[in-house]
């Protein structure tokens, strides 16, 4: 859970928040155990670039409690709130956990089992048997993800309206066989996804509830292979050469909006950052020397670039893992029509 600490470390970004919450939900319902793919480490990274301390402050929107937010991710729409508690987080997920836990049930009567279980003549493969059940049955009724560390913590469910009904179970599974053919979170039922900080500065605890647009569709959230996953590129930057495009996300609040893009290519990280400097020029924009004389003090200064031009600035973190080939790109651009505001 290293990207969960990363998005912590400084002042809250929305993006850093929505695209956790999904992958509380992504990660806990849909990815089977398995190594970090390509895809999970563009998300650390993300969080990475996202906490460096080279980002302009006012990159960071600040969002109205309360409010609700429409956010764009890869083809896709979502929404989220933000809300204050002083409940420390364990209460705070405790809630939840007590609010969408439900009745109990068990996967098959009391006689079924004994009945299976008196087929088995080993006594060493049936108490195995008689295990797994257990496991099987306690897998079946926990209806919720939950994630939880020391300043953060995470929680997501899908409510059918059908868990007090005793076909629920199998009710879910078919959902899921829906699921695996349309792509369409809402074929689940209704997600419910939670994050929540610790906020030193305030003494409190923020947390996020987030949710999808009816017509989501979780298909777009990854890339297909090595295609460029649904989204766009700005025109006016132009991607490093051969890289996919993993993440397109944006949002607008009014007098300010912002748009953040994800590449991952092949290279070093100095030829990714000579691409940058060289094409960015090309396309109009303006070096920032107030940025590069900060970088210049910094005793270890991450890969960063600052531009502007007209009403938009646009601030570029490179990320090149130990043994990795791939260097990870993260293209924020941030446009306001008043500065002054």
């Amino acid at each position: 859970m290293i990207f969960f600490r990363l998005f912590a470390k400084r002042g809250l970004r929305a993006a850093a928040i929505v695209l956790l919450s999904f992958a509380v939900f992504a990660f806990g319902h849909f990815m089977t155990p398995r190594g970090p793919d390509a895809f999970a480490r563009v998300v650390l990274d993300l969080g990475d670039a996202l906490s460096r301390p080279g980002v302009p402050e006012y990159m960071a929107n600040v969002v109205k409690e309360g409010d609700v937010q429409e956010v764009y991710l890869n083809g896709n729409t979502l929404y989220y709130t933000l809300y204050r508690t002083h409940k420390n987080i364990g209460a705070l997920l405790d809630y939840y956990e007590e609010l969408y836990q439900g009745e109990k049930r068990p996967m098959a009567s009391d006689a079924a089992k004994a009945h299976v279980l008196g087929q088995i003549k080993d006594p060493a493969q049936r108490a195995e048997t008689k295990e797994k059940l257990a496991r099987t049955e306690a897998i079946m009724n926990k209806r919720f993800i939950r994630f939880e560390g020391e300043s953060w913590g995470g929680f997501s469910t899908i409510v059918t309206g059908r868990e007090a009904e005793g076909d629920y179970q199998k009710d879910l599974i078919n959902r899921f066989r829906t699921f695996k053919k349309t792509g369409k979170i809402t074929d689940l039922g209704d997600p419910k996804m939670v994050v929540a900080f610790a906020d030193p500065s305030q003494g409190d605890v923020q947390y996020f509830n987030v949710w999808p647009d009816g017509d989501f569709d979780f298909r777009n959230v990854r890339p297909d292979g090595d295609q460029d996953a649904q989204g766009y590129d700005i025109h006016d930057i132009a991607r490093p050469f051969g890289s996919q495009r993993l993440i397109t996300f944006g949002q607008d609040h009014g007098r300010a909006s912002y748009e953040i893009l994800l590449y991952r290519g092949q290279g070093t990280l100095g030829e990714v950052q000579e691409h940058f400097a060289q094409s960015m020029i090309e396309d109009g924009w303006v070096p920032s020397r107030t940025f590069e004389e900060a970088r210049h003090r910094m005793d270890d200064p991450e890969p960063s670039l600052l531009f502007q031009k007209g009403p938009r600035e646009a601030y570029i973190a490179m990320e090149r893992r130990w043994g990795d080939d791939f260097v990870t790109s993260t293209v924020i651009v941030s446009s306001r029509t008043n500065q002054a505001e």
